[in-house]
């Protein structure tokens, strides 16, 4: 049975995700990170936000796993 999940990390997605990418076998992940989005002029972007990533997936054993770092001054739990 597939399953969604969406994992938030805390500034180590990027980290997270090729190694679960390595460990599972699966294709290379795409990055998206906060940089990548269009700019918003009533919302500028910290600095430390532009590598971090807003969203990434791999499909492991048929389900999708998505992943995102929080955004700074968000709350991670």
């Amino acid at each position: 049975m597939a399953v969604d999940a969406y994992l938030n990390f805390n500034g180590n997605c990027r980290e997270a995700v090729e190694f679960y990418a390595q460990v599972f076998g699966t294709e290379e992940p795409k990055l998206m990170t906060f940089g990548q989005a269009p700019p918003n002029p009533e919302y500028p972007l910290p600095e430390e936000a532009k590598n971090l990533i807003m969203h990434t997936r791999l499909t492991i054993f048929g389900s999708n796993v998505m992943f995102s770092d929080t955004f700074p001054g968000m709350p991670f739990r």
